[in-house]
């Protein structure tokens, strides 16, 4: 049986472990290859094109989405090829602040089939 395919809430938690594990900060090419691993997805779907319109695959638009939708929170800060944690992202990890977070973006409507 076959793990779920991931979605954009699927993204929060890897990519604030993936800039934490690289010291607060890192490349948006880290960033890819440590959220991709971690989510253990079937890497045809994730290669998927992500609409008609773009050349972005479903994985590369989902975690884009995700790095938004953090950014938008105040836990990261979010730069074309460059993401950190913010001061609030780096203090509160693991606080019950940063899980309510999590849980609130969570609970926003996102594309995808287990949304």
């Amino acid at each position: 049986m076959s793990a779920p395919n991931p979605v954009e809430k699927d993204y929060y938690f890897p990519i604030i472990c993936t800039i934490k594990g690289f010291g607060g900060s890192a490349y948006l090419d880290e960033i890819r290859k440590s959220v991709r691993l971690f989510l253990r997805a079937n890497n045809q779907y994730l290669e998927e094109s992500a609409g008609p319109k773009t050349q972005e695959s479903r994985f590369e638009k989902d975690l884009n989405w995700a790095g938004k939708r953090l950014a938008d929170a105040g836990l990261i800060r979010k730069a074309r090829t460059h993401w950190e944690l913010t001061e609030e992202g780096r203090l509160n990890f693991f606080s019950e602040k940063t899980l309510i977070s999590f849980t609130e973006l969570s609970g926003k409507k996102t594309k995808g089939k287990n949304s």
